[in-house]
């Protein structure tokens, strides 16, 4: 009884295997073991842990997809795609800059899928020392403002750029700049520019270009002249010549409606009622609503020039009157009597001194004059500097001449 139980379990067992193998025999047929390899995309990860060990990468030429060699059955791999693969280089694995190769590793969460290879297995990397250096930004405007405007400011903000480099690299920058164009600018105006870096021959850096930003402010203001303002008349016989100021141009900014309607800044008035001498005065600018001063201040220094007024008498012959308005028909003829006329000038002594007998022109308004004799003004036409200390009356005769 006990041996044929031994040979029916027997049997049994020999029968378990028999399915098992023609199981593995049909599974082998129908979906067989097979190799892939696949071209997957590899990744860079961990490049910010470079920064933490003061290292960088010099040359970044990793391969930009690597062949991945997987082991399984035919139906997995009917499923299986690049979202299931990773191939990675972990910069973390970095001990220091003296590190020269990095292994490829391979993860994927298909289950039954085997790796069996990579090429390449490794990378080369080339690393070298970080540096960091902080450099100031020189702002280069380009253009004109507008017709009497003026750039009184240009400031980066921040004033300076840290930048993140090879060591050789930082030690070879000269300058960093950033370019604004203020052509036909009339308003103060805040951009975001790209830095240019230069070496220190002078040469931009290709290796840091479009790198580096920063926010650029332009502040603008309108330049216009500072008019001194005087009251009341200096004493008998005195005048007032020269009002000069200092500074004589004023910077102004505000509202670009309100500043584009300034032409100029007048003082507050000095009074030179009765003054015989010359003065000079610290008086305020008057600002018209909503303007203020840039770069200028707001008390000036006036010079009142008081002179006392010379006289000089000027001789002239006969021959140099012309008339005006004279007939257009040559009908009349027209003559003065006097052989001289002379007129006397007033005005400071240094503006009499300038005017020569020639510059001056004389003349007698004959406008409707018919035959006969006649007294006349005399008109002079001279500088704003001077005047006639009296009106003169010249003698004319008009004689028909019979035409």
């Amino acid at each position: 009884m006990n041996d044929l139980l031994k040979k029916d379990l027997t049997l049994k067992i020999i029968s378990l295997f028999f399915a098992v193998f023609l199981w593995f025999i049909v599974l082998d047929s129908s979906n067989p073991v097979t190799w892939v390899d696949l071209n997957v995309p590899l990744k860079v990860e961990n490049e910010s842990s470079l920064k933490e060990k003061g290292i960088i990468i010099k040359n970044e030429n990793f391969p930009r997809n690597v062949s991945v060699s997987l082991k399984g059955r035919k139906n997995t791999f009917n499923n299986i795609g690049l979202n299931d693969i990773e191939a990675i280089v972990d910069l973390s694995k970095v001990e220091d800059v003296n590190t020269e190769i990095l292994y490829v590793h391979v993860y994927t969460n298909k289950d039954g899928v085997s790796f069996q290879g990579v090429t390449p297995r490794v990378v080369e990397i080339e690393l070298e020392r970080l540096g960091e250096n902080p450099f100031p930004v020189k702002v280069v405007t380009t253009g004109k403002p507008k017709e009497s405007y003026k750039v009184v400011r240009a400031n980066a903000i921040p004033g300076t750029v840290s930048i993140e480099a090879a060591d050789e690299i930082i030690n070879s920058i000269g300058e960093v700049r950033a370019y604004v164009d203020v052509d036909n600018l009339s308003n103060d105006i805040i951009v975001n520019k790209e830095c240019v870096v230069y070496n220190k021959e002078g040469e931009k850096i290709v290796e840091l270009d479009k790198k580096l930003n920063v926010d650029i402010s332009i502040e603008i203001a309108k330049e216009v002249p500072i008019v001194p303002a005087v009251r009341g008349r200096p004493a008998k016989n005195y005048t007032d010549g020269i009002h000069r100021v200092v500074p004589e141009k004023a910077l102004i900014a505000g509202p670009s409606d309100v500043v584009g309607l300034v032409d100029n800044l007048k003082t507050e008035p000095i009074d030179i009622e009765n003054v015989s001498e010359s003065m000079t005065k610290i008086v305020n600018l008057v600002l018209p609503d909503g303007v203020r001063l840039v770069d200028t201040p707001r008390s000036v220094y006036v010079d009142v020039v008081i002179e006392e007024l010379a006289e000089k008498e000027f001789v002239f012959g006969k021959e140099s009157i012309v008339f005006d308005n004279a007939a257009r028909n040559n009908s009349l003829r027209y003559e003065v009597w006097d052989e001289i006329i002379k007129i006397t000038l007033t005005g400071t002594r240094q503006e009499l001194n300038k005017i020569a007998p020639e510059s001056l022109r004389l003349s007698v308004d004959v406008n409707g004059l018919s035959e006969g004799e006649y007294k006349r003004t005399l008109n002079v036409v001279l500088p704003d500097t001077v005047k006639l200390v009296e009106n003169y009356d010249v003698k004319i005769n008009v004689i028909r001449t019979g035409n």
